[in-house]
């Protein structure tokens, strides 16, 4: 059996043909031949098809889960904003984002980079040095220093770059 269809396609190389139109040579194992009219799909035919059917849905499934964990997140973020707006007693009634305070503790409780983590701007619009009122007179006295300080611009402002050899440059 297995030598017949060998033989066969092998007998199929050696027959030519004329072609109709062009009149060029050709073998008859390069021929695709069509029938006229449209033949009915097949098993594999069917199974190509659902398996695009299948396919599709599964974008849909994936679209419709992602769309639902992006409300989801965003819902969650609401929430917990509302949530930390009702224990938050030093950032939200000034106004701030606690996205944008570093913790310090000394000299100063936290330094706020105001507008850093805004969804639009991404610009810090102000630096806000943030710390509670200390009773004891040596934090008082350190407080004072630093109002002083800012107030009579007795501050350097750098902005230093260090680039990706190590190398530091200061503008």
């Amino acid at each position: 059996m297995k030598n017949d269809i060998f033989e066969f396609f092998q007998l199929e190389r050696q027959i030519f043909g004329v072609c109709p139109k062009c009149h060029n040579f050709f073998r008859l194992s390069d021929c695709k031949i069509f029938p006229k009219e449209k033949k009915g799909l097949d098993w594999l035919d069917e199974l190509h098809k659902q398996k695009e059917k299948i396919e599709k849905a599964e974008d849909r499934l994936y679209e419709k889960e992602y769309e639902l964990r992006r409300k989801a997140r965003e819902k969650g973020r609401k929430q917990a904003l509302k949530v930390a707006r009702k224990i938050d007693r030093v950032f939200t009634p000034r106004g701030l984002n606690p996205d944008d305070a570093k913790v310090l503790f000394h000299p100063i409780d936290y330094v706020v980079f105001n507008g850093m983590n805004d969804k639009d701007s991404k610009m810090i619009r102000d630096i806000v040095l943030l710390d509670r009122e200390h009773r004891d007179v040596p934090s008082r006295r350190l407080q004072r220093s630093i109002e002083k300080t800012i107030e009579s611009g007795n501050y350097e402002w750098r902005t230093i770059v260090v680039d990706y050899h190590g190398e530091i440059k200061c503008k």
